[in-house]
């Protein structure tokens, strides 16, 4: 099971709960209080098996400013299962013209579960509208509750610090223009 509790600032109400950097002309925070994945997406425990997930605020500001569509694919809906590492909905920026290419655009960011078990809940004011996203990623935007198999590996989850050196790095972006 995960031994990185220690790392993380659980309940800290002040100005040390997030880390700030810049990475791609852009400031993005980093809460302390989760977990989160090379793909950008966060993982706050938040009872013993339950985990809220939602996407990093480096993902909200990549998505062309405003956040337009929420899409869980499959037809998720609360009890279903999905894996670590699967690819369980989209999240859509708006159109905007791409004037060198002569064309509509928009960035699609794909939701890749964090940790496997059941959905618990959906955030249905998030799917009702997208744009909570954008004020709130690590607050009010988040997208999904996902309960734990007791026996779950969350090692695949990195502390806050690793993924702001990981911002730092300027990894690879998880961004596809459609």
């Amino acid at each position: 099971m995960l031994e990185k509790t220690s790392e993380l600032k659980l309940g800290m109400k002040s100005e040390e709960d997030e880390y700030v950097v810049r990475c791609e002309g852009r400031e993005i925070r980093i809460k302390k209080d989760r977990y989160y994945t090379r793909k950008h997406v966060w993982a706050k425990k938040i009872s013993d098996r339950n985990f809220k997930i939602g996407i990093t605020d480096y993902a909200q500001k990549f998505l062309k400013e405003k956040v337009a569509l929420v899409e869980i694919s499959k037809n998720l809906t609360v009890g279903n299962r999905v894996e670590a590492g699967e690819i369980f909905g989209t999240v859509y920026g708006r159109l905007y013209a791409n004037l060198d290419l002569m064309r509509c655009e928009c960035v699609a960011f794909d939701l890749t579960a964090p940790i496997s078990g059941g959905i618990v809940e959906i955030n249905s004011k998030v799917m009702d509208n997208p744009q909570i996203i954008n004020a709130s990623p690590y607050e009010k935007g988040w997208i999904v509750i996902i309960a734990t198999d007791p026996e779950s590996d969350l090692d695949d989850l990195i502390t806050p610090s690793k993924y702001k050196k990981m911002l730092e790095r300027k990894e690879e972006s998880p961004f596809r223009i459609i």
